[in-house]
């Protein structure tokens, strides 16, 4: 399992997706459907801003329940498998469109 910390302050963030759930399928795992926290069974409702814990200063997005993502500065443990999104809109919307594309979702080679 890895260990995010649940970040606080981050609200009035905005970007280009639309939402940062959305941000999160643009450019990570294409359908968020289920909470990334362990243990947490929960739709999807938002993309919460997180950092790893022990490792870079980084922002990510993960796909969360509201209610796990009010637990604001708390360490959160989600699973390895979990893709963590950059939340830096230079590296991602302000560049264009995401990794998942239509191409990608209907394989069209």
């Amino acid at each position: 399992k890895m260990r995010v910390k649940n970040l606080k302050g981050t609200t009035q963030r905005t970007c280009k997706c639309g939402s940062w759930l959305k941000h999160w399928e643009n450019f990570g795992g294409c359908f968020a459907t289920i909470c990334s926290v362990d243990g947490c069974n929960n739709d999807a409702e938002v993309g919460g801003h997180v950092q790893k814990v022990g490792s870079d200063n980084k922002w990510y997005i993960i796909p969360l329940c509201k209610s796990c993502n009010n637990k604001r500065g708390e360490e959160l443990e989600i699973d390895d498998n979990t893709e963590l999104v950059s939340a830096n809109v230079s590296e991602t919307c302000e560049k264009g469109i995401g990794e998942c594309d239509f191409e990608k979702l209907f394989d069209f080679k």
